[in-house]
């Protein structure tokens, strides 16, 4: 299967040593090129001085990725977006100055689902993720997303080859696309003409992070952020890693990257994050 996506080199003045590397994931239907001009990370990392890759969906896949029970061409296709990422990197690594402990990933709606899945299935490359406007749906659907609980959340199953990091970006008024607050999305994504789908149920944006919270094993309440009070983080988790809700009070699906100071929150955790 011939892949494409894009790499967003920063000014020569900041291509000084190996780079970290920001992978940034479209929404349902989106491309590379609608997602660099959408998030912002393009010119962030001309900012600090890091690598943002913006990649395709495969063109089988109805413009989605395959992140679980979500979305139907590339599930049912069987993409393996998790290798193409592995890909990537190893592209890059032979194309560019990379820095291999330092690659993160983000990206919107079904994008950003892509990055909780390569939490799950590539932590061993991937040093921390920044989703926005989803959840972890790498398990089985829930039968009723309001009774799931971060310790019996079906909805998002992994087995992490070591704690990671995460900062999910949520929409605290979105009722409808991903819900805050848990359910049936008023969306049925990616369905063909005629097709039978129903549209998938979500949990809510509380019992996924909660969930994140118990894979890394945090202690504690969630605390404001200082740099970001729409966010609330657990800091004390294993092997120095936290895990982060920010809940932007207004503001549409995909729409609050400025509002929510998305990248720049985000990038301050990445800064943080490095592999072992």
């Amino acid at each position: 299967m011939s892949r494409t996506f894009i790499v967003h080199l920063p000014p020569s003045g900041k291509l000084t040593g190996p780079l970290p590397v920001v992978f940034d994931f479209h929404p349902l239907g989106g491309t590379g090129s609608s997602q660099e001009s959408a998030s912002g990370w393009g010119t962030k990392c001309d900012g600090v001085g890091c690598i943002a890759v913006f990649p395709d969906s495969a063109a089988n896949a109805g413009n989605g990725w395959n992140v679980g029970y979500c979305c139907q061409g590339a599930q049912s296709n069987q993409v393996d977006d998790v290798q193409f990422t592995r890909d990537m990197i190893k592209w890059l690594a032979e194309n560019t100055c990379v820095d291999p402990k330092r690659i993160y990933a983000s990206g919107c709606s079904n994008g950003g689902g892509m990055s909780y899945i390569l939490a799950c299935k590539a932590a061993d490359v991937i040093a921390a993720v920044a989703p926005v406007d989803f959840r972890c749906i790498t398990g089985t659907e829930p039968a009723s997303a309001s009774q799931l609980t971060a310790t019996n959340n079906t909805a998002c199953t992994c087995s992490l080859p070591r704690p990671i990091s995460v900062t999910a970006f949520d929409e605290g008024q979105d009722n409808s696309i991903v819900p805050y607050n848990g359910g049936n999305t008023l969306v049925v994504a990616d369905c063909p003409p005629g097709g039978n789908c129903k549209a998938p149920a979500f949990p809510s944006a509380q019992v996924n992070i909660d969930t994140w919270a118990h894979f890394d094993m945090c202690t504690g309440a969630a605390t404001t952020l200082s740099t970001n009070s729409i966010c609330k983080s657990y800091t004390s988790c294993s092997d120095n890693t936290e895990v982060t809700l920010c809940t932007a009070p207004s503001g549409n699906h995909c729409g609050s990257y400025g509002l929510s100071k998305i990248v720049d929150t985000a990038w301050g955790m990445f800064q943080k994050e490095s592999l072992p």
